[in-house]
């Protein structure tokens, strides 16, 4: 019969074991690091490969090194549309994907909606609420988990036919345009034969002459060198792109709990880090493509917004469409000084 002395040997040695299965559950093997495959679109030195590499680097140096997130840039990992099928199959991690998320969900479409976002300063007014009541829930019930809101950018026009003045500008023109419903229809109203086509394409689309241009942020433009094969950008800001970090929900909640909780906050942390490297890659790329010899001109905003008013009237049918717009429009409004 066993003493008393060793029974609470016993005892004692069950409860070290508990404790360090539970300590293993929320840290993780630590002989083991855990390695994350993070693939997207960007080239480099474009704000997507920026951003990847700087989210690699803090989660690296927060985790102690128990954290290595892999890069796989340039569409290494497939195309936006490829990389989110396999973030539900765990064949990919982490990403950070912009337009294709209104195939997701359809409240990820409001960013579809031209000229309702104002500026970065703009964007931080509603970015928290946004996430928190609509997207998150959203991105959830597909199998998504959203860890930020990052960004693509705001989006300019460029082709090889003739400057951009307004919409009619554009009658006639073959754009490449992101696989996104409501995308494909601003553009038809604009009189635009829309293409949609895989950005990995585009350089050799308009070589071919499949197509006349394309509209994107000025950082894909040039980290893919597109300039070289275009005579006119026209920054005309009709769009605004956020970009998500997202993974996999059963992937994500397979991690140990404090892993979830590093890429949760190192993602959110850099929020606004992104949309300051945004700012000054914009300003910077502006100069690169006039360098570059392309016809650079500013589009006229008011006759574009006029001409979208359809969009709007057709998106917003939908309820929680509506609730979407409003919570952008009326985030810029509060914030005006008041009126005396």
């Amino acid at each position: 019969m066993m003493s008393a002395f060793g029974r609470r040997c016993l005892f004692a040695i069950a409860v070290i074991c508990c404790f360090a299965f539970h300590i293993a559950a929320l840290f993780g093997a630590e002989s083991e690091p855990n390695v994350l495959h993070f693939g997207h679109i960007g080239g480099r030195d474009s704000l997507y490969w920026i951003s990847a590499e700087e989210f690699a680097n803090r989660v690296a140096k927060v985790s102690g090194g128990r954290i290595k997130i892999a890069l796989h840039p340039s569409s290494e990992l497939g195309s936006d549309t490829a990389v989110l099928k396999k973030l539900l199959t765990g064949e990919a991690d982490i990403s950070v994907i912009a337009t294709p998320m209104s195939s997701v969900a359809t409240e990820f479409g409001v960013f579809e909606m031209p000229f309702l976002i104002r500026d970065r300063a703009h964007v931080k007014l509603f970015r928290k609420e946004i996430m928190e009541k609509f997207l998150e829930p959203a991105a959830r019930r597909k199998g998504y988990h959203l860890l930020a809101m990052w960004e693509l950018g705001f989006r300019h026009i460029t082709n090889n036919k003739r400057p951009v003045d307004g919409p009619g500008s554009l009658k006639g023109l073959k754009l490449r345009v992101p696989k996104g419903e409501w995308r494909i229809k601003m553009f038809e109203a604009y009189g635009v034969e829309p293409v949609p086509m895989e950005f990995k394409d585009v350089y050799s689309g308009i070589e071919a002459g499949k197509i006349d241009g394309l509209e994107t942020p000025l950082d894909l433009i040039y980290s893919a060198h597109i300039e070289r094969v275009q005579k006119f950008l026209t920054l005309s800001y009709h769009l605004y792109s956020p970009a998500f970090v997202v993974m996999g929900q059963e992937r994500y909640n397979q991690l140990p709990i404090s892993v979830r909780a590093i890429l949760d906050r190192v993602a959110v942390d850099m929020q606004d880090w992104v949309l300051d490297q945004g700012e000054r890659l914009d300003s910077q790329l502006v100069e690169k493509m006039k360098a570059a010899s392309l016809s650079v001109n500013e589009s006229d905003r008011l006759a574009f917004t006029i001409q979208s008013l359809a969009i709007y009237r057709e998106y917003t049918k939908e309820p929680v469409a509506r609730s979407l717009v409003k919570l952008i429009f009326e985030s810029d409004r509060a914030a005006l000084p008041p009126q005396h």
